[in-house]
C-alpha cells in the first residue's frame, strides 16, 4: 500500500507521474511550452522522489543501528553471567 509522506507525496505516484511524462515527451507530439512544462515537473518529481528515497533510507539505517545496539547489550548481558 502506497504511503504518504508528512508533505502529503506518495512516492509511487511520483514515479507513476513521471513515466506518463517520459512517454509523453519521448513520443514528440507536445508543444515546445508544454514539452518546458513537462520538464520542470520531472525534475520537481525526480527530487520529491529523490528526498523520499533519502528519508527511508535514513529510517531503515536508524532501524539497523537501534537493533545492532540491542544485539550488543544481549551480548554483553550473556558474556557476564
Amino acid at each position: 500500500m502506497a504511503k504518504k509522506n508528512n508533505d502529503g507525496f506518495v512516492y509511487e505516484q511520483g514515479i507513476s507521474e513521471l513515466e506518463e511524462i517520459v512517454k509523453k515527451l519521448s513520443q514528440g507530439q507536445v508543444s515546445l511550452d508544454e514539452s518546458l512544462n513537462l520538464y520542470k515537473r520531472g525534475v520537481e518529481l525526480t527530487n520529491l522522489c529523490g528526498n523520499r528515497l533519502n528519508e527511508v533510507e535514513q529510517t531503515i539505517k536508524m532501524i539497523n543501528l537501534s537493533n545492532n545496539q540491542e544485539d550488543m547489550f544481549v551480548g554483553n548481558e550473556e558474556s557476564e553471567l
